[in-house]
């Protein structure tokens, strides 16, 4: 398994959230997702996708429930948007009560003006089925009346020093053994997206290893 697949976060202690109220929020949905859908907005990197995974890994694991294909990319969706997540939706709640989740990433990329009226009234619709999670880039692309339908997080970047407490916990899990204070100089002069850092994690655990040879 590659390093960044192996390091995935699974739990909601593993992600890094920047801002603690947007942290206590993200828990509220992992606990126990309340009825209104979830979006979180911010610049790539700031972990968005991540906290929508989580959320629903939750979910399933909570509920016991069944799922295939629960994560969605708005572009690939396309207009006929309402199969493809219906049969998902038929999918998770066979045999079980609760409503089924679903992810939609990038939802901006949604047609402006023949997709997102249509999506706006499918969530209308079928509200009593379906918890959604979604994320953007993008929120000024979305249509003010879609926006209204989620609770709307805007998710910033963390800064190094937040990601001191996780970076900490991936080189113990590799076997080495940093102090915090260690890991907090390796991260003082980084400057990437969290992608780029899982890359300066593996490089470093590397890096100590062949020391060690």
């Amino acid at each position: 398994m590659s390093f960044d697949l192996k390091h995935l976060p699974h739990t909601f202690a593993d992600l890094v959230i920047a801002n603690p109220l947007n942290a206590a929020v993200i828990k509220s949905y992992c606990d126990q997702p309340p009825a209104k859908p979830l979006l979180l907005a911010g610049p790539p990197g700031a972990g968005k996708t991540e906290a929508a995974r989580v959320i629903a890994q939750n979910h399933f694991l909570r509920a016991q429930g069944h799922c295939m294909h629960w994560e969605h990319n708005a572009a690939s969706l396309g207009k006929d948007f309402e199969d493809k997540i219906m049969a998902e939706v038929n999918y998770q709640m066979f045999g079980n009560s609760d409503k089924a989740l679903i992810v939609i990433n990038e939802i901006d990329e949604m047609d402006l003006r023949s997709v997102q009226p249509k999506f706006r009234e499918f969530m209308d619709t079928k509200r009593h089925l379906i918890r959604f999670v979604a994320t953007t880039n993008h929120k000024n692309r979305m249509m003010g009346a879609m926006l209204s339908r989620f609770r709307v997080l805007a998710i910033d970047p963390p800064s190094n020093t937040d990601w001191v407490p996780r970076v900490l916990s991936m080189l113990q899990a590799e076997g080495l053994n940093p102090t915090i204070q260690d890991v907090a100089q390796m991260l003082q002069s980084f400057n990437g997206t969290a992608r780029d850092l899982i890359d300066l994690v593996e490089e470093t655990v590397i890096a100590s290893k062949v020391a060690t040879l």
